[in-house]
């Protein structure tokens, strides 16, 4: 797949909740500009861009992972806490139909379906977005790829995209899925993942956070290129 970055235009569709505070938002991919057909790989983020004034000196865009599988052709999703900031105000605001301008698709970690690569994704609260792109992906496709996604929330009424993803899980015996209410210790990862070096492990979650998880995999004996991360900052 050709998966240039590049700006283009889709309308909103609409948000739908997910949890207490945290909505996921539609955008139509069916009526986009003239720049041809939007295509991304699962595990990728845009840019969206909003009418806002340079907030704080951060311009008027802000990052999200696609949070939808690139195989569902009709809308292209991003999932998000609300907020306080002008940005998520703008974003929440946001009317049927209205323009969105995006840059994108961007980000790396994405799944290499050509080698023989078992993966273990550890995911912090809201930065299961990217990793349910992949596993939809995943079992949308029938691809036979050893998965196990843990994931730490603070609190039960927290989780996103459990039955979902449960769901998918029991059908799909390559897919582990693991909700927890603790940290993601050595011990957690243990209690799931038999020889913890032989993986390949994607790190999700903000930046303190995903400076915990890398140090705690390397000293269960991970080589550094084996470790991949993406940080995000709440705005």
């Amino acid at each position: 797949m050709k998966n240039s970055a590049k700006y283009f235009q889709l309308n909103f569709i609409k948000k739908e909740k997910v949890s207490k505070d945290v909505f996921s938002f539609y955008f139509n991919r069916l009526k986009h500009d003239s720049l041809g057909q939007l295509g991304f790989l699962a595990g990728q983020y845009v840019h969206i861009y909003l009418p806002i004034v340079n907030e704080k000196g951060r311009g008027d865009s802000r990052m999200f992972t696609i949070s939808s599988s690139p195989l569902e052709e009709d809308y292209l999703v991003i999932t998000t806490k609300k907020g306080k900031s002008l940005f998520k105000k703008t974003l929440f605001n946001l009317k049927e139909n209205t323009s969105v301008k995006f840059f994108g698709p961007s980000g790396g970690l994405v799944l290499n379906e050509k080698k023989k690569i078992s993966y273990v994704f550890l995911a912090l609260g809201i930065g299961i977005t990217l990793f349910r792109s992949i596993i939809k992906y995943v079992s949308q496709k029938n691809i036979k790829i050893p998965i196990t996604l843990i994931v730490s929330f603070s609190k039960k009424e927290d989780f996103l995209f459990y039955s979902e993803l449960s769901k998918i899980s029991k059908s799909n015996p390559s897919i582990k899925v693991v909700y927890a209410l603790n940290r993601i210790d050595k011990k957690l990862i243990k209690k799931y993942i038999k020889n913890v070096s032989k993986y390949v492990y994607f790190l999700v979650g903000s930046p303190s956070g995903v400076i915990d998880l890398e140090e705690v995999v390397s000293e269960m004996g991970v080589e550094n290129n084996n470790i991949f991360i993406e940080d995000f900052e709440g705005y």
